[in-house]
């Protein structure tokens, strides 16, 4: 299969949001520490986020959420929230988009937040480990 990968434009986004929030709801461990579908609906409509798409021209069966964070050392774009089927089988076609999106905006380093697995297979793509994320849920403590 021939893959494609395409930034969503708001049209598009809405019209695959229906798609995109059913599948949110298989993956919750994989975003809702961090987002709300609400959230990820609005960063895409206020364009502080952008949802890709990758399949092939008939319909879309991976979705990638990024965004370009701006720092005073460099500007990043993150690779925040990935799911669905054809991700790794469209790696090239993904690293390939991802770098012209980038080169066109003057991002200077890439980011990628994913599961364990994902780091060999992005190693050998030049990623290297910069850090590790533990999370751990607080419990509502109330002075008394």
């Amino acid at each position: 299969m021939k893959y494609v990968v395409e930034l969503l434009n708001q049209d598009k986004f809405t019209q695959y949001w229906p798609l995109i929030e059913r599948q949110l709801d298989f993956v919750p461990h994989m975003w809702a520490t961090w987002w709300t579908k609400q959230s990820l609906y609005e960063g895409v409509m206020h364009e502080r986020f952008q949802c890709w798409g990758v399949g092939d021209n008939q319909k879309i069966t991976g979705v990638i959420f990024s965004q370009v964070a701006m720092y005073p050392a460099n500007t990043v774009f993150q690779a925040f929230l990935a799911f669905g089927d054809g991700l790794l089988e469209a790696i090239d076609e993904i690293e390939a988009t991802f770098e012209w999106y980038c080169q066109q905006r003057g991002v200077t380093v890439a980011e990628v937040c994913g599961r364990p697995g994902w780091e060999a297979i992005l190693r050998r793509k030049g990623f290297a480990r910069t850090g590790t994320v533990l999370t751990r849920k607080l419990e509502d403590r109330r002075l008394q």
